[in-house]
């Protein structure tokens, strides 16, 4: 039985480059990073503050490297709090993204409807998925170490991927999980 790790996923900016001569200034180096699980991701020191309708979220940490477009990724609660319905999607899923947001940084601000509720989803690595009969976008079911079972997982797979379950914080609270808890793949009834 494959083992997979759940990932807990807090809340986390992935910046064009134009949003970050932007927000942080051209020509901007960001902190030494530290390296992702996945290879060639890693978070920073720097971080963001996100602007909703209701409220505000300081120190929003930013993911690298630079995408084609910015994406927002909060929870549930998050969302809530700052008052933007901020829809479950698959990671880069914007067309139908949340409200706009303003997203400040130290050197400027912009507006972006950009905001998701990232869909929970199973990374594995291109061998792990041809072992274990998976293809990218299947949907499977999950197992807790105590037997409880999580539904409709999406599965995404790419060579440099870690095998990995990431769910948000309010997910995890659900499942009474904890980043580097032990799941597997529950068996087909």
């Amino acid at each position: 039985m494959q083992e997979i790790i759940a990932r807990i996923q807090y809340r986390h900016i992935h910046l064009s480059a134009a949003d970050v001569a932007t927000l942080f200034g051209h020509g901007h180096k960001f902190s030494a990073p530290v390296p992702l699980s996945h290879k060639g991701q890693s978070i920073y020191a720097e971080s963001v503050t996100i602007v909703g309708e209701n409220g505000m979220l300081d120190g929003v940490r930013v993911l690298g490297p630079s995408r084609d477009v910015t994406q927002l990724e909060l929870s549930s609660s998050d969302a809530f709090a700052i008052g933007i319905d901020a829809p479950v999607r698959i990671s880069g899923d914007l067309g139908r993204a949340a409200a706009t947001v303003e997203i400040r940084g130290p050197h400027g601000k912009v507006r972006r409807k950009c905001a998701i509720v990232p869909a929970r989803h199973l990374h594995v690595s291109d061998a792990t998925a041809k072992k274990l009969k998976l293809a990218h976008h299947d949907v499977v079911t999950l197992q807790t170490h105590s037997g409880t079972p999580i539904l409709h997982v999406l599965v995404r797979v790419h060579s440099t991927f870690a095998n990995e379950f990431h769910l948000s914080t309010d997910e995890a609270a659900i499942f009474w999980l904890e980043t580097g808890d032990v799941i597997h793949i529950a068996p087909e009834l």
